[in-house]
This record gives structure tokens, sequence and C-alpha cells, in this order.
């Protein structure tokens, strides 16, 4: 929220801003005990939503991107198979086409997984 809130007179002044909150599929579910965890990226999803609303008549443009389980330190000790996790150049590669995206197409939540989940 602090970076955010540096950036936007230069963000608003361009006319075309992007933000881009790395969140998680916690975010947006809760599978498991780690209330706090899930706490903060459902916080992050919600800043998300506020700057796209205050944003979007000044040409800024807020997306939440959401994943699941990444290949990362993070997830070592995940009880799932490592080589079945989402590879961090993959989410790099939808930053990097989100951030690029004219403001006529713009994505609020991207949501990624690498396994299919059953509705809560």
């Amino acid at each position: 929220m602090r970076v955010i809130r540096a950036a936007w007179p230069a963000l608003v002044a361009g006319g075309t801003g992007r933000v881009l909150n790395i969140a998680s599929l916690s975010g947006k579910r809760v599978r498991n005990d780690n209330t706090g965890y899930a706490m903060s990226k459902f916080a992050l999803m919600a800043l998300t939503q506020a700057v796209r609303r205050e944003g979007f008549a000044r040409g800024v443009r807020a997306t939440a991107l959401a994943p699941g389980f990444v290949a990362t330190d993070m997830t070592m000790a995940a009880d799932f198979d490592r080589g079945q996790m989402t590879a961090p150049e993959d989410l790099a590669e939808l930053a990097f086409t989100v951030l690029h995206l004219p403001n006529t197409a713009t994505i609020a939540e991207l949501l990624v997984n690498c396994r299919h989940e059953v509705p809560l």
C-alpha cells in the first residue's frame, strides 16, 4: 500500500499506470490452517480492487495475480509434487502480459493453478 501511495502521482500522470499485486489462491479460498497467510492475501485482493476503483477513471489499472503452488523455496515442504507446480517463469510471463495490456483490456484477477480443485 505504501509503494502504491508513493507511486500514485506518477501512475496517474501517465494515464496508463499499472499496479500488479502478487497475491495467492489463498486470497480466494481457505484450504489449510494458515489463517494469517490467508487473511493477508484476502486483504491484498481487497487492496487491488480498491486501487482499480480509485484509479480506473484516471487510466490506472490494477491486477491481482493469484497463483496456487509455485515451485519456489516457499513450497519446499508442501505435500505436492514440485514437478507439477507452476514455474516462476510462467508467472513472470503472465505478469508481463498483464502489465502490457491496453487500458481497454484490463484483468482484475488472474487466478493461476497447477491442479484442479473441487469448489468449496
